[in-house]
């Protein structure tokens, strides 16, 4: 049904309203389009071309050498590997993220919405939600710490009693460990399942109790065909963020296991290192526009893989709208 009906709209005020907030939603969609045009038609721009002033709206000439330094950045020193390594990087940090994550939050979610009883619920739900209250750079010096000494949370490993014998450890640092056992867990997550699971009838799950079925049993026949909306938010949420990660990889990985944004950063501080003043003025700025060319190119390849996520999950994700936990 229409917020307003037809004989409404036909009163002259209605329609300076209705036409003030259509052109206020539209100058909205433009304004947040805009920066994604930018990029796009910079990463075909010559590299003079970046820089020119006035700025061209539009390339005078198509020019992809943003797009073909990234599949051969090492001629120009600004990659030390190919393209492809930064992109398989990125999908097994996103794909072991997921991977773990999105159970784990599901089932601490169920456990926490239809298990426990509601004292310890409550004492649980607040402790298990207290991670969202901890800043990271708080937790990174010890987070380092643990990864590089495994389960040791020191700057040293320490000699077992009475020998100077270290205790075993593992470092997972330079491995795609280091990024993802620290996102097994996410507190939001939990928030998003628990809000969504609290919905749905116990008179089902007891029902199915009575018939004999396991928890597994009930979550995996019951709970996960009516979860579909909440779980299709988790898992665009969840990619988001695994994908466009960049603080943890910077710091627990090295080069060749460096994902997309951390590439990024990168060619930004080749772009910056030649932006000084020099006699060479006309070497500098073909730096400097090639560098953006790539850094635009970059910034188009890595928004596809999030783009079709969207796509993939848009009918449920308008159905996670309505999610109790967004209300």
């Amino acid at each position: 049904m229409p917020l307003i009906t037809p004989v409404g709209r036909k009163r002259w005020r209605v329609r300076v309203l209705l036409i003030s907030i259509g052109g206020a939603l539209w100058l909205g969609v433009i304004l947040h389009l805009f920066p994604f045009y930018w990029t796009l038609i910079t990463s075909l721009k010559s590299p003079y071309e970046c820089y020119r002033f006035p700025p061209t709206w539009w390339p005078e000439k198509i020019n992809p050498i943003g797009y073909t330094i990234l599949f051969q950045g090492y001629i120009w020193s600004i990659m030390d590997y190919s393209l492809t390594v930064y992109i398989k990087n990125s999908f097994i940090i996103t794909g072991g993220i997921m991977a773990i994550q999105i159970p784990v939050c599901a089932l601490v979610a169920y456990a926490l919405s239809k298990l426990h009883r509601p004292r310890w619920n409550r004492i649980l739900f607040l402790y298990l939600i207290g991670p969202m209250l901890v800043p990271q750079a708080i937790s990174l010096i010890p987070l380092f710490l643990l990864l590089h000494h495994f389960p040791f949370a020191t700057r040293h490993i320490p000699n077992i009693p009475f020998t100077s014998i270290p205790f075993p450890s593992i470092s997972f640092i330079n491995t795609y460990w280091a990024v993802i056992l620290p996102s097994c867990y996410s507190a939001f997550n939990v928030l998003l399942f628990k809000g969504f699971f609290d919905g749905i009838p116990d008179e089902l799950i007891n029902a199915a109790r009575l018939d004999g079925a396991s928890e597994l049993g009930i979550f995996g026949r019951i709970i996960l065909p009516l979860s579909k909306p909440v779980f299709a938010v988790v898992s665009y949420f969840t990619f988001s963020a695994a994908y466009n990660s960049f603080f943890l990889p910077l710091i627990m990985l090295r080069e060749e296991k460096f994902p997309l944004p951390v590439l990024m950063q990168k060619i930004q501080s080749i772009i910056f290192s030649y932006a000084k003043p020099t006699t060479d003025t006309s070497h500098n700025l073909a730096y400097i526009g090639i560098g953006q060319n790539a850094l635009m190119a970059i910034a188009i390849i890595q928004s596809i893989p999030v783009f079709i996520m969207f796509i993939i999950f848009r009918e449920q994700l308008m159905k996670g709208i309505k999610l109790r936990g967004f209300k």
